[in-house]
């Protein structure tokens, strides 16, 4: 009876778990510079979607108008599952979204192959609206590292570009 009971509660966990989100650990700014090789303020120059190990990949080149951490460089690769091609979706949540022209700031892994990743997902990726910078982690299911306690994503954090890249440089001292 006792492993009846378990097998009950472990079905009705996993249903109440959200179909389509993505459960991540929730990163400061302290570590998302940390672990990050590259951070650069840029654009988005294009957007390439492919067919890859039998699912699809989103390619997008963004070019750097500031380089805040690592070397100086033109652009990044960056690339994330998820994309579009033709009438098929494959929606990969709380990856970060791209629109060719958007203008960013990116935490970056390097892959070592050419292409890079965004740091924790869509809390290594901050829009530039005005003069400002906000995240979005759509999506995302945040785990808080020190409690455990699960967060829904949302708008997440707005604040002045020019005072968040101070910010960014203070911590990597």
């Amino acid at each position: 009876m006792k492993g009846k009971l378990s097998k009950i509660l472990l079905v009705a966990a996993l249903l109440a778990v959200p179909a389509f989100a993505t459960t991540v650990k929730k990163m400061d700014l302290q570590e998302l510079v940390t672990v990050s090789d590259a951070i650069a303020q840029g654009t988005v120059e294009s957007i390439e979607t492919r067919w890859e190990n039998k699912s699809i990949y989103t390619y997008t080149s963004i070019r750097v108008d500031e380089s805040i951490k690592g070397g100086p460089r033109r652009a990044f690769l960056v690339r994330h599952a998820g994309g579009t091609i033709g009438a098929l979706t494959l929606d990969a949540p709380g990856t970060p979204k791209f629109n060719q022209g958007d203008q960013v700031v990116v935490f970056l892994r390097d892959r070592k192959d050419g292409t890079f990743d965004v740091v924790g997902l869509g809390q290594g990726k901050y829009d530039i609206v005005g003069s400002d910078v906000m995240t979005n982690v759509s999506g995302m299911t945040l785990v808080e590292p020190l409690t455990g306690r699960l967060m829904e994503g949302g708008p997440a954090d707005r604040k002045p570009l020019a005072s968040f890249k101070t910010q960014i440089r203070g911590l990597m001292r």
